[in-house]
């Protein structure tokens, strides 16, 4: 099964398109790299694992799944986090589309984005981020 990573916001889109918030749509037949990094966070007091992987029109890719262990929490307030990021080769034709899926080995594992902040200072963290390129 797996549930599959959206986004809410496109930076740059070109002929690369989003749709239903999940699906990266390649315009035409070619060798595609697709890379992310999504930001995971763990409340319980144990470590927990999450698997991640890529699916092109809704099937599995054969061999693109990788397990990450997203550490404990330290404390109530203070989470366990994590950040998966890899790439990936995909020979796709005009119209497909991919997907990035993700299952956890508990509810306490999250995507999670974070809002900028003022002291110290840094921008907001997104909960994932994907750029997808033609190569071939």
């Amino acid at each position: 099964t797996g549930t599959v990573m959206t986004f809410d916001t496109v930076d740059i889109q070109d002929t690369i398109t989003l749709t239903n918030n999940s699906r990266i749509t390649v315009p035409s037949n070619g060798v595609y790299n697709l890379q992310f990094s999504a930001q995971l966070k763990n409340t319980d007091n144990a470590q927990q694992d999450a698997t991640i992987w890529f699916r092109v029109n809704g099937v599995d890719v054969p061999n693109s799944a990788t397990q990450i262990t997203v550490p404990a929490r330290k404390s109530a307030s203070i989470y366990g986090y994590a950040v998966a990021a890899w790439n990936i080769f995909l020979n796709m034709t005009a119209g497909q589309y991919a997907q990035i899926v993700w299952v956890p080995t508990s509810t306490t594992v999250t995507v999670e984005a974070l809002p900028s902040s003022a002291s110290p200072a840094y921008p907001s963290i997104p909960s994932v981020i994907a750029t997808m390129d033609q190569v071939a």
